[in-house]
């Protein structure tokens, strides 16, 4: 890239990363601009898209990281463990955990601000960005699988995902839901829920 050395361009789009990520969290992705970005790092806007070619492509690079930063997480609470069910338990915990806490997801989907965040990233990148995190997990299932004598033996790693999304994940963006029926059933449900997937799986 003109203009700059290459340490350079790399301290600039960290800067842009950790700034972009801060003020999604703060304001959202509506009532941010590219100039609100720059300003803080010293740069001029037209140079923000030197480095990328929108706000919501930026925005995608930091649930990039977001996703690589939970695989890892996930790696080293699995690191230790030989058992498949505990191994899956930990897995579910993890996600159930991510979904809740992270600070991204709560901004783009529990709030709904997913499509304004990425609307103009093109569909078929953004869900690959999707599976990445996910795809990093595969490994790490089929391992347990290995060593299961279980259903979970003769069930595809990626379909364990898709059941880890579509319940753990999926009830974990609805807790304020649960939670309004009674105080911490949300939490009742969901350590039933891990429990018997995880037992459904292995035993």
């Amino acid at each position: 890239m003109h203009g700059f050395s290459d340490e350079e361009r790399e301290r600039i789009r960290e800067q842009l990363i950790e700034t972009g990520r801060e003020l999604l969290l703060t304001y959202g992705p509506g009532k941010t601009t590219v100039s609100d970005i720059t300003e803080p790092i010293g740069i001029a806007k037209s140079t923000f898209y030197r480095f990328f070619d929108s706000k919501s492509a930026l925005y995608l690079q930091i649930f990039r990281r977001e996703m690589e930063e939970f695989g890892e997480t996930v790696q080293q609470e699995l690191a230790t463990v030989d058992d498949p069910r505990e191994g899956l338990e930990r897995l579910f915990r993890c996600y159930a955990e991510f979904a809740e806490e992270n600070q991204l997801v709560q901004q783009t989907v529990i709030q709904g601000n997913y499509q304004e965040t990425f609307r103009s990233v093109d569909p078929e990148k953004l869900e690959t960005v999707q599976q990445e995190g996910p795809v990093e997990l595969l490994p790490l299932i089929e391992d347990l699988r290995a060593r299961s004598n279980g259903p979970l033996a003769e069930v595809d790693p990626s379909t364990v995902l898709g059941l880890m999304g579509g319940s753990v994940g999926l009830m974990a963006l609805h807790r304020d839901e649960f939670d309004e029926y009674e105080s911490g059933y949300y939490k009742q449900v969901q350590d039933v829920l891990i429990t018997s997937l995880a037992r459904g799986l292995t035993e």
